[in-house]
């Protein structure tokens, strides 16, 4: 503990800054995602195929759109991609909790999902910009946040959805809503170090450019398999 507490205060405020906030992105969405299907099905009665629906909507906004936040984080740059992607939440899980119609919570849903695919990317692409030389150690730091925050969230969500849901995703919208403030008040801007070349190039070029890397094509069809 004492070592995770010397590395994390070495690094520069916005690392540090980077691995908070994944921490509380983990904690409220942890703490909400795992109990939203019981409340679809128990308390607002719905179809187990609804369920599916609204809950297949937020991955696939998510995971499906990765391509589409990397793209926006290399042309305006990775803070406002953060930004938006916390703030998108913070209105996604507040929604979640105040509708019971379908197409809302589909909506709201999408809005959870997109928000991840917007700061995901970026908080990576900001890390592995800051950590220079230490990008090795600086994700393998983020990591143990990244999964402190999955080993506390469903606990808080357990006690907070034994009280009511809706209390989880008022507390959930409000971790992220605290987020969004931290990240506008104190991380400094960044770009890619490509960025001048990646506007005068189309973004399809960019994704033929990608297309054409065999390596990494192979790579990410490998990592499909953890998302089956």
């Amino acid at each position: 503990m004492m070592r995770t507490i010397a590395q994390f205060r070495s690094f520069d405020r916005p690392v540090q800054l980077l691995l908070l906030n994944q921490l509380g992105i983990n904690l409220g969405f942890y703490m909400l995602i795992p109990y939203l299907a019981g409340y679809l099905a128990g308390d607002l009665g719905l179809a187990i195929w609804v369920v599916g629906l609204v809950l297949g909507v937020r991955n696939f906004a998510q995971q499906g759109m990765f391509l589409i936040g990397g793209t926006l984080a290399d042309r305006l740059g990775y803070k406002p991609l953060i930004v938006a992607g916390c703030a998108l939440r913070t209105a996604g899980f507040g929604l979640l909790g105040l509708v019971d119609s379908v197409p809302a919570l589909i909506a709201a849903s999408a809005a959870t999902g997109f928000a991840g695919a917007l700061f995901n990317p970026a908080v990576r692409a900001y890390l592995a910009h800051d950590a220079g030389e230490r990008r090795v150690e600086a994700f393998a730091l983020f990591n143990i946040f990244y999964q402190t925050g999955i080993l506390f969230g469903p606990l808080l969500g357990l006690a907070l959805t034994g009280i009511n849901f809706r209390l989880t995703c008022g507390v959930a919208a409000g971790i992220f809503a605290v987020l969004s403030v931290l990240q506008v008040r104190a991380l400094p801007q960044r770009r890619s170090c490509d960025t001048a070349d990646q506007r005068a190039n189309s973004v399809i070029t960019e994704w033929r450019s990608v297309l054409a890397n065999r390596s990494f094509v192979l790579f990410s069809l490998a990592m499909i398999g953890s998302y089956v």
